[in-house]
């Protein structure tokens, strides 16, 4: 049963600061918002992470998903772990970088060769690092899971950058993300995901980014049936609660938590790379124009997006050990 919102504050001020008094055999209900269709390896994800959650505090913690925006936009969600009233989500990290910058590493454009380096900066030193630079920010980071390496679809073919040349398109509330697709010509505008496909379909944008995944099951391209294979970047999808509520758990249960976001993360990554690799066909049987444009273009014009928005010593050095291990 849903939480009322009253309920919710509660819960949360029980949770993080230890107000209330409760039973040791109380369950606690825990909201996980997440922002895809039920077809989705977002959604299957969340419910791993819910039936571990479940099976591994003895029931003590039960995890109510949200799909498909139901809590609101990233935006909202993310300030909803903010405020206790969303209990865990895996919010992209080009919205989190709003109260984390340093996730603007995973933000940067052509970053990742492919999946494997992509898997073994998350598998390495780094995954810690960042977790460390979030709970200074008050955000716990449990895992990482994945949205797949980004494509660009539109409503009029693009065999080249410059075919999108003053195009109207979506782009993450991220600047990075705007000043990336400003630097390949484009009239980037940013728009919450809920409203990508309305977007679309009523000529605000021209076209956006997404991945095979998504691209399909959302149904982008019922409205954007131009598809240009350019994996510009990796995009990444934290799972996240607030550290005040993490840091309220008891040793076992922070151990727990962790272990199982590590856990769901690697499986949705793999459950992702499967999913775009095999749905890549079936958009294809669904009429879509695949293009693979040439990618030197779009890499050189990205340049000074790095030295933008990398200023920080720890950025500037995170970012040279992850292309190293290209």
């Amino acid at each position: 049963m849903r939480r009322s919102s009253t309920s919710t504050a509660i819960g949360f001020a029980c949770l993080a600061f230890g107000l209330c008094a409760t039973p040791a055999s109380a369950q606690e209900t825990l909201r996980f918002a997440h922002f895809s269709a039920i077809a989705d390896p977002n959604h299957v994800a969340a419910q791993m992470f819910a039936d571990r959650i479940a099976e591994e505090t003895d029931g003590r913690y039960n995890v109510e998903i949200f799909e498909n925006s139901q809590l609101g936009g990233e935006l909202e969600v993310v300030e909803g772990i903010q405020l206790g009233t969303v209990d865990v989500a895996p919010p992209s990290a080009a919205v989190l970088a709003n109260i984390v910058p340093e996730m603007n590493l995973l933000n940067m454009p052509f970053l990742f060769s492919d999946f494997d380096h992509y898997e073994t900066v998350l598998e390495g030193p780094f995954f810690d690092a960042l977790v460390e630079k979030a709970a200074e920010s008050g955000v716990r980071v449990l895992g990482m899971m994945t949205s797949g390496p980004r494509h660009i679809m539109t409503k009029f073919p693009v065999a080249a950058m410059a075919d999108l040349e003053g195009a109207k398109i979506r782009t993450v509330q991220n600047p990075v993300h705007v000043a990336t697709f400003t630097a390949f010509g484009a009239n980037a505008t940013a728009i919450a995901y809920p409203e990508v496909y309305g977007a679309l379909q009523t000529g605000v944008v021209d076209g956006g980014d997404a991945a095979n995944t998504n691209y399909y099951t959302a149904r982008f391209y019922e409205v954007a049936p131009y598809w240009a294979q350019v994996s510009w970047l990796f995009y990444s999808n934290p799972i996240v609660m607030s550290e005040a509520a993490f840091q309220a758990l008891s040793d076992e249960d922070k151990a727990i938590f962790e272990r199982v976001g590590r856990e769901v993360g690697r499986a949705q990554i793999e459950g992702w790379k499967e999913s775009d690799a095999r749905l890549l066909d079936e958009l294809k049987a669904e009429g879509v124009t695949v293009t693979t444009p040439p990618r030197e273009p779009f890499q050189e014009a990205v340049d000074g997006v790095y030295a933008e928005f990398l200023t920080s010593d720890f950025e500037k050095t995170w970012l040279d050990e992850i292309r190293a291990a290209r």
